[in-house]
């Protein structure tokens, strides 16, 4: 039987291994213990993101930055919350770090006030992504986080107080990339558990903390030889998983429809005009019916004409329209979706891109619609997490909302015109799970419907993506805008509309949303 002082010594040996620089674990183990009982008591959210409070520096501040943007009810709370964490966050490296010393505290603030400004614009897209329901703010975000971490991670702990200098030494050992990339797959094994498994994601909080400790043990430990070659083999690793990934996306054309009786619409989505947006390329040839049989849905009401633009068939229905019109009351958009199909040819088919699906979902379930024979969802979203309060109102994410609103031009830079205080923007999207709400509403049983769902949304759906219809087809590896007009998307809405089965759904097909979940916000639910 060990004796106390043997145990010692040989935690002493763990902890800091021969020929490592010193270091201390014991405030990460102090940090722990006290996020999984606050997380365990409800005083942090049970979310999967959880377990990065734990996480490496500074993933653990990119953890607390999204906290604090989905809670802070007001600037001076929120300014108050960061300084708190920064100190809090700068005490545990300094710890971790040996002790308090000018030399060290100066390290650490300096550490995390380089990485401050990339993870508060990451942490405010990511929430962004959340209240918008736009993915392209999502993915930029985490990769920004993710390169910063890579790179940064291993900073602390290669020995030296001076940051430029240590900073220096850790490009030449290569940022310990075979480490940090072992670091990573740990986080993401972690945080996937914690997304399948909510009920024990506040206990996974301590499997983070010994991921954590382990990789600071070997990040202590002297760099090996030919860091740079290591470096390079990494670097080619991640290249030959992205060309992969890439190259076995496309889908090959399948056969076009046989001509099919009654008529199609088309409605594009929010931010859309006349003509503009992906729908409008929709090869509805591809799908059974010509032009005879097209139609465009337009935001702004019956007319006599719109644009051609990129459309496939003429517009000889609807009046012109723009983004202004696609953001009006909601109700109003679901009243002029109503007066246009009233006189189209049966049975009717509808299909509905993202906020146009809204629409027509909301116009069928309240019977204002019973032309409508299928329909057909493209990329719709299930749900909205967390909002946006009104612009000077002290209320949960008003940080966040008025950063909302300071991020929203830098979509428009990407031809994304929003306006996130407009009618619709405000009935739909300002005030949390709104969109779930429309899905309250059940349709009628002669309606046939099918929802299409972009892989690259599903981070934006902590809840899951399946809705009440006939048909969840299987996520489709093509980004949101361009759903509507990709093989994949028409051999699925063939055989749905012919009757057959769905093609097969290989069970990695979502395996991007637990891995990518955990890097989001918190819903704004999780904190009543």
């Amino acid at each position: 039987m060990m004796t106390t002082s043997a145990v010692r010594h040989r935690l002493a040996g763990w902890l800091t291994p021969p020929d490592a620089r010193p270091v201390r674990l014991w405030p990460l183990a102090v940090v722990a213990v006290l996020v999984t009982a606050s997380a365990g008591l409800g005083v942090l959210p049970r979310w999967p993101g959880v377990v990065h409070l734990v996480g490496l520096p500074p993933l653990d501040l990119y953890g607390d930055l999204r906290l604090l943007l989905t809670w802070a009810p007001s600037w001076p709370l929120f300014l108050v919350g960061l300084a708190v964490v920064l100190t809090l966050r700068v005490c545990v490296l300094v710890l971790m770090l040996g002790g308090f010393t000018r030399a060290r505290v100066r390290f650490a603030l300096i550490f995390y006030l380089v990485a401050l400004p990339l993870l508060l614009v990451a942490a405010e897209a990511v929430y962004a992504a959340a209240a918008l329901l736009y993915s392209r703010l999502f993915w930029p975000a985490l990769t920004v986080v993710a390169v910063l971490v890579m790179l940064a991670g291993p900073v602390p702990w290669q020995g030296g107080d001076r940051f430029r200098g240590v900073l220096a030494g850790t490009a030449r050992a290569g940022f310990r990339a075979p480490a940090m990339l072992g670091y990573a797959v740990a986080v993401a094994v972690v945080g996937a558990l914690a997304t399948a498994a909510p009920a024990v994601a506040v206990w996974l909080v301590p499997a983070s903390a010994l991921a954590t400790a382990a990789t600071i043990r070997v990040l202590s430990r002297p760099a090996p030889r030919r860091a740079m070659w290591r470096l390079a083999g990494v670097l080619a690793l991640v290249l030959v998983a992205a060309t992969v990934f890439v190259a076995t996306r496309p889908v090959e054309p399948g056969e076009p429809a046989q001509p099919r009786a009654g008529s199609i619409l088309l409605m594009s989505g929010i931010n859309s005009a006349s003509g503009r947006g992906t729908m409008f390329s929709s090869r509805t040839d591809q799908l059974g019916y010509d032009c005879d049989r097209t139609f465009y849905f337009s935001y702004a009401g019956p007319g006599d004409g719109q644009p051609r633009g990129r459309a496939l068939c003429p517009i000889d229905t609807g009046a012109p329209y723009g983004p202004a019109d696609t953001q009006r009351p909601f109700d109003e958009q679901v009243e002029v979706f109503a007066e246009q199909v009233r006189q189209l040819p049966r049975p009717l088919v509808v299909m509905g891109h993202s906020h146009g699906a809204w629409v027509a979902w909301a116009a069928v379930t309240r019977d204002l619609a019973p032309e409508v024979d299928v329909l057909v969802l493209v990329g719709p979203f299930p749900e909205s997490i967390v909002g946006y309060p009104p612009p000077g109102r002290n209320e949960r994410g008003r940080v966040a909302g008025d950063l909302l609103r300071l991020l929203v031009p830098v979509a428009d830079a990407v031809d994304f015109e929003f306006e996130s205080d407009a009618p619709a923007a405000r009935e739909l999207l300002a005030e949390a799970n709104n969109v779930a709400r429309l899905f309250d509403r059940q349709l009628p049983a002669e309606t046939r419907a099918v929802s299409l769902t972009s892989t690259t949304d599903l981070p934006l759906m902590p809840d899951g993506w399946r809705l009440p219809v006939e048909r969840n087809v299987c996520p489709l590896r093509v980004a949101h805008p361009y759903l509507p007009d990709r093989p994949a998307f028409y051999r699925e809405v063939n055989r749905f509309l012919d009757g057959e089965p769905p093609l097969g759904c290989p069970p990695w097909r979502d395996w991007g949303r637990p891995l990518a979940l955990p890097f989001g916000v918190p819903a704004a639910s999780r904190f009543d």
